[in-house]
């Protein structure tokens, strides 16, 4: 007689091969004319993704595996460098751990983010968000589109029209652009203490400059525009950096 396997393997394989524990398949590409250097945090400690940093010098892709539950962002860094002593520190987006991976805590700078929710309740969730600012043009492209499931991102380049006041500069170079929390850290450019609900958090000619360019970002912390994107949790993701056209547009 053969064997029996062990109930948990059994009960494993069982929520394997119906799709609670699945995983989905983010490759991360960069078409900008320069390296960038993705970061992926995870908030639950549970569900890591690894690496937590890398390089993709133009032209170059890379595709990590994002485990069921999992609830993280990913960012690219710009202008990075490896000082005499070793230290490796970013111009955009920096993670301030001395080195190309971010692991431990992960400080907000005014970059491009998108957000990810990896089967919660039965589904994924992304978002683009310039809640905090921008840096670098990016789309992301689902593998199984439905009428929730789309193509989103901020594909324009902020830079160029970003307001003075919220410009950041590198050797008088145009690096980023900042948002207006970031910059000023007011209650009520942050939505919080007595702006913190939709009823007082309301947008500014910053966030309407910003939404009119990329209206399928968040904005803001009570940004009503429907940012977040549903898809099946069987769902695969591109990332592109620099992306050369919205892919919805093509169809």
């Amino acid at each position: 007689m053969a064997k029996r396997l062990p109930l948990i393997f059994l009960l494993a394989l069982h929520l394997l091969l119906s799709g609670v524990l699945s995983t989905s398949i983010i490759t991360i590409e960069n078409k900008c004319n320069h390296t960038v250097w993705p970061v992926i945090f995870s908030w639950n400690i549970d569900t890591q993704v690894f690496p937590t940093g890398f390089a993709l010098r133009r032209g170059e892709a890379r595709a990590i595996h994002a485990p069921s539950s999992w609830y993280g962002l990913i960012s690219a860094r710009t202008l990075c460098s490896t000082d005499s002593t070793g230290k490796f520190s970013c111009v955009t987006g920096d993670c301030e751990s001395g080195t190309i991976e971010c692991p431990g805590n992960y400080g907000w700078a005014p970059v491009t983010y998108v957000y990810f929710r990896i089967n919660n309740g039965g589904i994924n969730s992304y978002t683009t968000s310039l809640e905090y600012g921008y840096n670098l043009p990016l789309m992301v492209v689902p593998s199984q589109r439905t009428r929730t499931c789309i193509s989103a991102g901020c594909v324009v380049e902020l830079n160029k029209t970003c307001p003075k006041d919220l410009m950041k500069l590198s050797r008088e170079n145009l690096v980023a652009c900042s948002s207006t929390c970031m910059e000023f850290d007011t209650p009520e450019t942050c939505c919080t203490r007595d702006f913190k609900s939709k009823q007082n958090c309301k947008p500014t000619v910053y966030t309407q400059n910003f939404e009119r360019a990329c209206p399928l970002a968040q904005i803001y912390a009570y940004d009503d525009n429907n940012s977040t994107v549903t898809c099946l949790n069987s769902t695969d993701y591109v990332i592109t950096f620099c992306p050369s056209s919205n892919p919805n547009k093509t169809k």
